[in-house]
């Protein structure tokens, strides 16, 4: 019985270990300067293109050319690279997979973080982890 609860834990944390992604709406907060920077406002659309790139769709605001931004994300695990207006900046994910930060390396105040809309799912599966843990502790006190 042991062996089963065992199992059932650790499949759980490999669900939940390949449920992270980049792909998804983030909604954009108000870090990024607008009055020097072009910065992705509203929500942020990260759509999967091949392999480990991705296509970033969003609102700009700010000292852009244009109203929409449309870029391409080269990812490597939890980190990234974007080119927004002139910067190579640097994006991470959270390990949760609700948090993005895009970093500008030369100017800071464009710096800017989107929050994943819909996470729901992610927390479901917390919540299954925690259950089957429990589970287990009551079958192991339960058989000595």
């Amino acid at each position: 019985m042991q062996s089963i609860v065992l199992f059932l834990l650790v499949a759980t944390v490999i669900g939940v270990a390949q449920s992270q992604s980049w792909a998804g709406t983030y909604t954009a907060d108000s870090s990024c300067s607008t009055a020097t920077c072009c910065c992705l406002s509203g929500h942020i659309l990260v759509t999967s293109l091949s392999g480990n790139n991705y296509t970033i769709s969003s609102s700009a605001s700010g000292v852009c050319n244009s109203t929409l931004f449309t870029g391409t994300l080269y990812t490597n695990g939890y980190a990234g690279s974007i080119v927004m207006g002139v910067d190579n900046d640097t994006v991470s994910l959270s390990s949760d997979s609700l948090t993005i930060n895009i970093t500008d390396p030369i100017n800071s105040t464009c710096s800017a973080k989107g929050i994943k809309s819909g996470t729901m799912a992610q927390h479901a599966n917390i919540i299954t982890l925690l259950a089957l843990f429990q589970l287990g502790m009551v079958v192991t006190i339960s058989t000595k």
